[in-house]
């Protein structure tokens, strides 16, 4: 037959008090420094002038530091989509002055009273180019959708206006 057990009470609960020790944490050696360079001895300035690296403002803009578009639909606000004024984020001024330029090539170009899908894509690939030309800063975006989105909406309006 078992033995009967004593219950032993104790003042504390034992698993809150049990105490755990860890080793200690080995020491890392700091990375080497990353910026590191080695300037030469030589006093002649010219040719270290072939080892300097061109401005990055003078680089073209490789395609994965581009400025995607944002998603939905352009100034469908209420379904998800964005206002492209505020998508932007550019002064007041010069947005307008990019969408009258913008507005002036597609009335050039384009059949106002079409909708996007029924332009001919020849005419709308100038209308890019030309605004790209003469705004610089539309190369940053991917895939220019700030000149699709000005377009889209200039169309849209102009459409309705027609019917």
């Amino acid at each position: 037959m078992p033995k009967a057990t004593k219950w032993r009470y104790c003042r504390h609960f034992k698993p809150l008090t049990i105490h755990c020790e860890f080793p200690p944490e080995r020491s890392y050696t700091p990375p080497p420094l990353t910026q590191h360079r080695v300037f030469s001895h030589s006093s002649d300035p010219s040719s270290d002038a072939a080892e300097r690296p061109t401005p990055a403002a003078l680089l073209p803009i490789p395609l994965s530091t581009k400025i995607p578009k944002p998603r939905g639909e352009v100034s469908r606000i209420s379904r998800g989509g964005y206002n492209l004024q505020e998508a932007l984020g550019w002064p007041a001024s010069e947005y307008e002055e990019t969408r009258a330029f913008v507005s002036q090539l597609a009335r050039e170009y384009l059949k106002v009273n079409k909708s996007w899908r029924l332009q001919a894509q020849p005419k709308v690939s100038i209308v890019y180019a030309e605004a790209q030309k003469r705004y610089p800063i539309l190369e940053r975006y991917d895939g220019s959708w700030v000149v699709g989105d000005m377009l889209r909406i200039f169309l849209k309006n102009s459409c309705s206006r027609d019917t």
